[in-house]
């Protein structure tokens, strides 16, 4: 562990690694702000640009941004009432609620330092998680590792938000999208409708951006700026006294932090579900334990200490799973995911024990990246905030030119360019009727692997490979990972059914 430990530090610490970093933060700080975008969207437009790169560098890049999206959406949730990203959701029910009373740099400050602290506990929880996750690692074949891409599709439900259909729909997608073009194995070309392009299948990063940045982008090209319809710009105004109070109150309150923070990681640990649900967990939890429970949702500082500090620590948690078994911790960690096999790399159990000190180095980066994101903001914040005041027009087309020719530059293709909108086409009817689209990606990226990994467990073990005790574990977990999302689904649907029943005899 040792010598990986110092490898990472040193790769960290690599000029290059440090540039990427301070390029990245300002990145992903605006995609947090200007809501509608997050974490998804960013690592979609940015996935082209690390094509060629050096594995190491451009995942540097990709974790950076996303790292820091919570972040810069603590910022709009503050001060406009509007999540920045999904997980900042529950910042707004005491964030807000302080801003509307003058108290907007007070909670902005208590968000940046509890992101950053949380951010930091994740990435050294981490570390201290990688070697204890590597001997397990290490007895995994290519049964279990057949097992865990199933473990992952059987997250699909999950991911598929209200209707887990709609999840094992969409990502049955993704899986056919998948076995485009040449059999890895045969070498046989399937589906190709006599299109050269599609030979090689279809291309990652074309799908990435149809899927996630066209359907937002097309929102944002309304016209209407972010916060012409929240506020007057009063809430806007904040000072550096207000930011360093709120900075001061964290550490004033660190075990809510600290718990937060931890039980965040833990929750990020399980694919699928930490990402939405560790704010909302961690901001019942902090009332729970409050001296001043009655104070939630009217304005309490442990209300936003609490969701943010678990925000950017699930990151850490969620990384757990990506690299040592290739199953996406997160949505985000789907697109991630991409990136590694985008660089040549496939995360799962051969990863750890080839690139223990890459992982090390990521688990800097994740650290590094947080600490940055959150002292510009500090700095710079009340500036940044006026990002949400620019009408969509005048950024939509940006993003657009920014995507185009990132589709474009990877392969100098324009097939690429043609796909991306033909992607964005059912990108944004999945958005609108309610289907998954990181379901769809889970899919798509899961395909090859599954494919390969039964081929050789066939040929290597017969058909009773799935007879070993692992890979009976793992297909306990893959059952009830199917059933309890359908469970909660019908269970929620009784319990709607009956609501709407009761208020029409009323």
């Amino acid at each position: 562990m040792g010598s990986d430990l110092w490898q990472g530090i040193l790769i960290f610490a690599r000029i290059e690694i440090l540039i990427v970093i301070a390029a990245a933060v300002p990145v992903g700080l605006i995609f947090g702000i200007l809501p509608g975008l997050g974490g998804l969207v960013a690592l979609a437009v940015l996935l082209p640009l690390v094509y060629g790169m050096e594995p190491v560098v451009g995942l540097a890049f990709l974790l950076s941004c996303h790292a820091v999206v919570a972040t810069g959406g603590s910022v709009t949730s503050i001060l406009l009432g509007i999540p920045g990203s999904v997980s900042n959701s529950a910042t707004i029910i005491d964030g807000y609620a302080l801003a509307k009373r003058g108290r907007a740099g007070y909670a902005l400050g208590a968000a940046l330092a509890s992101s950053s602290l949380g951010g930091l506990i994740g990435g050294i929880v981490l570390i201290f998680l990688l070697p204890m996750v590597r001997p397990v690692v290490m007895s995994f074949g290519s049964p279990e590792t057949f097992f865990l891409a199933l473990l992952g599709l059987s997250y699909l439900a999950l991911l598929g938000g209200g209707s887990p259909l709609k999840g094992l729909a969409a990502g049955a997608l993704g899986l056919f999208l998948g076995t485009f073009g040449y059999h890895s194995i045969s070498g046989v070309p399937r589906f190709w409708m006599d299109i050269d392009y599609l030979l090689d299948g279809v291309r990652l990063i074309p799908l990435a951006l149809g899927m996630f940045a066209i359907p937002e982008l097309l929102e944002l090209m309304s016209g209407r700026s972010i916060a012409s319809s929240r506020t007057d710009g009063s809430n806007l105004k904040i000072t550096s006294k207000q930011v360093w109070r709120g900075v001061w109150a964290v550490f004033a309150r660190k075990w809510v932090l600290i718990r937060s923070s931890i039980l965040g990681v833990f929750l990020g640990l399980i694919p699928g579900v930490g990402s939405e649900t560790a704010p909302f967990v961690t901001y019942g939890a902090a009332k729970q334990i409050s001296k001043r429970p009655h104070r939630f949702g009217k304005g309490s500082i442990e209300g936003v200490i609490g969701p943010e500090g678990a925000n950017n620590a699930k990151d850490g948690g969620a990384l757990v799973p990506t690299l040592a078994f290739g199953v996406p911790g997160s949505s985000a960690m789907v697109l991630l995911l991409g990136g590694f096999l985008l660089l040549g790399l496939q995360p799962g159990p051969e990863f750890l024990t080839e690139n223990m000190d890459m992982a090390y180095g990521l688990a800097f980066v994740l650290i590094g990246a947080n600490i940055i994101g959150a002292l510009s903001l500090i700095l710079i914040a009340k500036h940044l905030a006026k990002i949400t005041l620019i009408p969509g027009h005048f950024l939509s087309p940006i993003l657009v030119a920014l995507v185009v020719v990132g589709a474009y530059a990877t392969e100098n293709h324009f097939a690429d360019v043609l796909f991306v909108f033909v992607f964005g086409i059912l990108g944004t009817g999945m958005k609108y009727y309610g289907y998954s689209r990181p379901a769809l990606l889970l899919g798509f990226v899961l395909a090859p692997l599954l494919e390969s990994y039964l081929f050789i467990s066939l040929n290597t073990y017969g058909p009773m490979f799935f007879m070993r005790p692992i890979s009976l574990v793992i297909s306990f977990l893959i059952l009830i990972g199917i059933l309890m999302p359908v469970f909660r689904y019908f269970k929620n649907k009784k319990k709607r059914d009956s609501q709407i029943s009761d208020s029409g005899e009323a």
